[in-house]
């Protein structure tokens, strides 16, 4: 079977089964994403310039029975009016009516890209829709009728990036407040990178193809010690002075020869770069590794505390233009529970971290609130991530306390997902963004006592749909038929992932695992006999107290 663009497009091969992905065989595309909804598969194409019969952006949609045999075909032709069909198996399908606002969007993201990239170079560029911005649910708000403007830098490229959940969740809480702008910005491949030297130029935002510097916010996770570097990395990228200190001295010198420039005159204050602050489960839990390069943290979790900075920041802007850097820091430490500016704290000859002036608070809180899995369909990539599914939040935090679990510490109390909200969020998810694949994600899924419940209605809404579920590492000894038959749900049993975490029964009670020999024997008897072949475990290696006999 063969689907191909009336216009003259080469043919894209479609095997027989409806949940394989789809190669491009045409050099026009530049993009190409397929992504298979049980009996629909969508491309989202890109075309280069220069074959101007061709949308630069198109989206088929081929329904097919679940034998994979091709019934009919529709298109969304979204900037060339003069196409108006595909043509499959020489049959002539009509395209209906396209999305005029995201035509608009999709046109305005690849000529943006083309300003800063010019053609002869992005020809070159590996994955570009990494770089367009267009995602389904991406917003686009305009730039100049926003009060504050953000950036959610993610300090990974974006196939990771796009798969962190989080991350999608902030981008939509920021922009659900009327005068927040929030754009997204992650590091970019090496052959960007050294397109970006090349032309001189910073990095930029995907949506509004802005530099970092001209946001007023600049917000950058950083989820594991590791990643630390690849955050001055960003800020290097974007011509951003990497510490607090920097941007503070090089913007008031700046402002100072301004003024003496310009004697006896009121002279507005610029801001040259945008106060730049840090979050995640690494800062949370210390952030004082990282205190030279941040003017400040947000402490816990940030879907509310993120759109509170934006506002209150709105607020003072309002009130002084003028604020210097120092300024509004110090209001945001002062009005924002969660928000830890370091400037205004020193340790200590014992250590301990003291605030040197009274006016901010003694000891900033960790923010905690309930999830919002709901947030997790505001985008869908159109290229490939790391995690390429559907990721559905019902459990935050744990109460089980594994002496070397950084989260299960950070994250208490447990907040549950209501099961409604799960099951809603899940069939929502799954019928709109066109994933084949959705997981539940939680520190402990099978903690989650409506697990079983909504399992089954899930797998009952969904059975002639074709869906898969999967689940992180389950902890064994809660692993159980009823659990073992809402994952099996008709696919393929590969292998299953449980995690002892140490290898005897002594070291796993110095850790508080709460796991003995005989659950592990149990929980893996349990898979056996549902019909997993394959288990596999995660062990640690070098836990305080190891000895030769624990290994």
């Amino acid at each position: 079977m063969f689907a191909f663009c009336s216009a003259g497009l080469a043919p894209l091969r479609t095997p027989s089964s409806p949940s394989a992905i789809v190669v491009a065989q045409h050099s026009a595309l530049l993009a190409v994403k397929s992504r298979c909804r049980s009996n629909a598969l969508r491309i989202s194409g890109v075309k280069r310039p220069g074959t101007q019969e061709l949308p630069r952006f198109m989206t088929i949609c081929m329904h097919s029975d679940h034998s994979g045999a091709e019934l009919s075909a529709t298109a969304t032709l979204s900037t060339n009016p003069q196409v108006s069909s595909v043509a499959l198996d020489d049959t002539i399908i009509q395209a209906p009516g396209s999305d005029s606002r995201q035509s608009l969007t999709d046109e305005r993201a690849y000529q943006g890209l083309l300003e800063l990239i010019p053609s002869d170079i992005l020809r070159n560029i590996s994955k570009p829709a990494r770089y367009l911005g267009n995602e389904r649910g991406a917003l686009h708000k305009d730039w100049d009728s926003a009060d504050v403007k953000f950036c959610l830098a993610y300090p990974e490229n974006y196939e990771v990036g796009m798969s962190n959940t989080g991350h999608i969740i902030l981008y939509s809480c920021i922009n659900a407040e009327s005068n927040l702008l929030c754009d997204r910005s992650y590091l970019p491949g090496p052959d960007m990178v050294s397109a970006l030297k090349k032309l001189e130029k910073p990095l930029f935002a995907v949506e509004s193809k802005r530099p970092l510097g001209d946001f007023d916010l600049l917000a950058i996770p950083v989820h594991y010690e590791l990643g630390a570097t690849n955050t001055l990395q960003l800020m290097n990228m974007a011509n951003i002075p990497v510490t607090w200190k920097q941007r503070d001295e090089e913007e008031k010198e700046y402002n100072r020869k301004i003024q003496l420039g310009n004697p006896g005159k009121s002279v507005a204050y610029k801001r040259l770069y945008p106060l730049v602050f840090a979050g995640g489960q690494t800062v949370t839990g210390n952030p004082e590794p990282f205190a030279d390069f941040f003017d400040f943290f947000s402490l816990g979790d940030g879907e509310e505390t993120l759109p509170k900075i934006g506002l209150k920041l709105a607020e003072e802007l309002a009130n002084n233009p003028n604020a210097t850097r120092e300024e509004l820091v110090l209001k945001l430490a002062q009005s924002v529970p969660g928000v830890y500016a370091p400037r205004f704290y020193e340790p200590d000859e014992y250590g301990l971290v003291r605030r040197i002036r009274t006016d901010v608070p003694l000891r900033p809180q960790r923010q905690v609130c309930l999830p919002q899995p709901e947030r997790a369909l505001s985008l869908v990539p159109f290229i490939e991530t790391v995690h390429d599914r559907l990721v559905i939040e019902i459990r935050r935090g744990c109460t089980r306390g594994c002496r070397f679990c950084q989260p299960g510490n950070i994250n208490r109390p447990a907040r549950d997902v209501e099961p409604e909200v799960v099951k809603n969020a899940v069939i929502s998810g799954v019928t709109e963004s066109g994933y084949r694949e959705f997981s539940l994600l939680s520190l402990s899924c099978s903690d989650w006592l409506s697990l079983p419940s909504v399992g089954v209605q899930i797998k009952n809404e969904l059975a002639d749909q074709n869906i898969t579920l999967s689940l992180p590492s389950q902890r064994v000894d809660r692993f159980d038929k009823n659990i073992a038959a809402i994952m099996a749900n008709g696919q393929r049993k590969s292998g299953m992932t449980f995690a002892p975490e140490a290898g005897s029964q002594r070291m796993r009670d110095v850790i508080n695992k709460g796991l003995t020999n005989e659950e592990l024997l149990r929980g893996v008897k349990t898979a056996y006999m549902e019909g997993w072949q394959q288990v596999k475990l995660y062990f640690m290696i070098g836990l305080p107290g190891e000895t030769d006999e624990d290994v």
